[in-house]
C-alpha cells in the first residue's frame, strides 16, 4: 500500500539519505585539492533542487551549479547559502540581478562578456569563463581568445575566478576527451584563473580528474549509472554515465538510486481471450487475462513509447504494459502475478525498473526520463 494517503496514488519518492551518501562517495573519490560542484539544474533533474541543495554540506560541496538565473534565485530564496553558479547565458539585466543575489556568472562568449565588462566598470564582478575546447556549443573559441583577453585586461574590476569547459563524450571516446583537455590547456595559456573545472559525471567516474581541478557532477549524484554488462545503450552525456573500467566496488564506492516512481492498482478486471485494450485496439488478449489499470500516463511523463513494451514491478514480479499508454492511465497484465490486488504498490522506476531501462526502451537518455516526470506527480521526501 502507499506510504502516503494525502497525495494522489502516483508519486515520486526521493531518498535524501541516498543523495547525501552519493555526494559523500563522489567527494571521497576526488584527488587532492579537488572539490565537487553539484549540478542541480532543471529542478535537480526532476528530483527537487531545493531539497537536494539543502543536503549539500559545505565540507563536501564547494558550489551548486544551475542552468538558469531563476533556478539560482529559487535556491537563494529557499535559504541556500552555498556559492551558486549559473551556467547558462545571461542578458545584461540578468547579470545585474545575479550579482545582487550573490550568484556567480558563467560567461559563455565574447558578446556576453561585453555586457559583463560594461557592468564591471561600476562594480566588482567575478566570473567563471567557459572555453570551447571542442564541443562546439557555448564557450569562447580559440580564435576569439585574443579579443576576450584584451577585454579582460581592460576591465580592472573584472576577476576571472575560474575557467572551465565541457566534455562532449567523456564516457565513450577517450581520444576526443584527451584532445579536449589538450585544447583547454592551450587556451589556458592565454587566459588562466585560480580554479579550473572540466570533468562531468562520466569523466569523474572514469578518473579523468587532475589534482586541484573541480568537477561538475549531476546525474551520478542521483545514483544513475550504466552497467556496461547490462546495456548497449549510449553513455557519457548521451545516457547514464558508464561505470569506469574498474568496478565501483574496486573504487570503494556505492551509488544508490535516489528517485523511485510509484503508483497503485486502482482497477482490476478479468477479461476473455481476444479482448481489445486501450486506444486503437493496439493490444488484444491471447488468453483469459487479469488486467490492472494504473492512475498514471504520458501527462505524468510516462512515455507513450512504452505502450506494449514497458514493464512495471508488482509484488516483486515484472508485469508488462499492455495497450497504449494514455494521458492519465496505463494498463498492465498481472495474470502471472499471484495475489495482485487493488491498492498494490507498483514500481514504475526504481531499483529494478531503472531509468536506463526506460531510456533504452524509448530511445532516449536517462536525463530525459527524470526531467520529464511532470510537476503533477507529487514528490515525497524522506
Amino acid at each position: 500500500m502507499s506510504i502516503r494517503r494525502d497525495v494522489r496514488p502516483t508519486w515520486a519518492e526521493i531518498d535524501l539519505g541516498a543523495f547525501t551518501r552519493n555526494v559523500d562517495a563522489v567527494a571521497r573519490l576526488l584527488p587532492d585539492g579537488s572539490r565537487l560542484i553539484a549540478v542541480l539544474k532543471a529542478n535537480g533533474y526532476g528530483h527537487g533542487a531545493v531539497e537536494l541543495a539543502r543536503r549539500c554540506a559545505p565540507d563536501r560541496v564547494a558550489m551548486i551549479a544551475v542552468a538558469l538565473l531563476e533556478e539560482a534565485i529559487e535556491l537563494r530564496r529557499a535559504g541556500v547559502e552555498l556559492p551558486l553558479l549559473v551556467l547558462g547565458p545571461l542578458t545584461r539585466e540578468q547579470v545585474v540581478m545575479a550579482l545582487d543575489e550573490n550568484v556567480t556568472i558563467g560567461v559563455c562568449g565574447p558578446e556576453e562578456l561585453e555586457d559583463v565588462c560594461a557592468i564591471a566598470r561600476e562594480r566588482d564582478v567575478a566570473i567563471h569563463l567557459k572555453l570551447d575546447s571542442g564541443m562546439g556549443r557555448m564557450g569562447v573559441t580559440e580564435s576569439e581568445l585574443p579579443r576576450v583577453a584584451e577585454m579582460i585586461r581592460a576591465t580592472p574590476r573584472l576577476r576571472v575566478e575560474a575557467v572551465y569547459t565541457h566534455y562532449a563524450s567523456a564516457g565513450e571516446d577517450d581520444d576526443f576527451t584527451a584532445a579536449q583537455t589538450a585544447s583547454f590547456d592551450r587556451m589556458r595559456g592565454v587566459i588562466d584563473a585560480p580554479l579550473h573545472h572540466l570533468a562531468n559525471s562520466a569523466a569523474t567516474l572514469r578518473g579523468n580528474v587532475r589534482p586541484g581541478d573541480y568537477v561538475r557532477c549531476g546525474i551520478v549524484l542521483l545514483g544513475a549509472f550504466r552497467h556496461p554488462e547490462r546495456s548497449e545503450g549510449p553513455g557519457g552525456e548521451c545516457g547514464a554515465p558508464p561505470l569506469p573500467p574498474r568496478s565501483l566496488a574496486t573504487l570503494g564506492m556505492t551509488l544508490e538510486p535516489v528517485l523511485k516512481w510509484r503508483t497503485e492498482i486502482m482497477r482490476l478486471k478479468d477479461l476473455p481471450a481476444g479482448q481489445a485494450i486501450g486506444y486503437g485496439t493496439a493490444f488484444r488478449t491471447e488468453r483469459t487475462s487479469r488486467i490492472a489499470t494504473l492512475p498514471v500516463g504520458y501527462a505524468d511523463g510516462y512515455d507513450r513509447l512504452l505502450s506494449n513494451r514497458g514493464e512495471v514491478l508488482v509484488r516483486g514480479r515484472r508485469a508488462p504494459v499492455v495497450g497504449r499508454v494514455s494521458m492519465d492511465l496505463v494498463t498492465i497484465d498481472v495474470t502471472d502475478v499471484a495475489g495482485a490486488s487493488l491498492g498494490d504498490e507498483v514500481e514504475l522506476l526504481g531499483e529494478t525498473i531503472t531509468a536506463q531501462e526506460l531510456a533504452e526502451k524509448t530511445s532516449t537518455i536517462t536525463y530525459e526520463i527524470f526531467c520529464r516526470i511532470s510537476a503533477r506527480v507529487p514528490r515525497v521526501y524522506r
